[in-house]
């Protein structure tokens, strides 16, 4: 995990504003196949009071993701 001060160093945003976009040049996104059970999602938009509604299309879409993962513990038995 990234302190808060690296989180603004190495993302670009800061902890709470943390978005699947906008992020600085090198920085990869993967995308959490979790989300994938929901019509829409509400990623943050780089501030901490501030958010989106994305179709999942949309999320891949604005995201540049680079792949789906699988990184969410017991997800399936909600």
């Amino acid at each position: 995990m990234l302190t808060p001060e690296e989180t603004v160093s190495l993302i670009g945003h800061a902890v709470g504003g943390v978005c699947p976009f906008a992020v600085k040049e090198g920085v990869s996104v993967y995308l959490d196949i979790s989300l994938k059970r929901f019509d829409t999602v509400f990623p943050a938009c780089g501030g901490s009071n501030s958010a989106i509604e994305l179709t999942i299309d949309e999320l891949e879409r604005y995201s540049s993701f680079v792949a789906w993962v699988d990184v969410c513990k017991s997800w399936h038995d909600n």
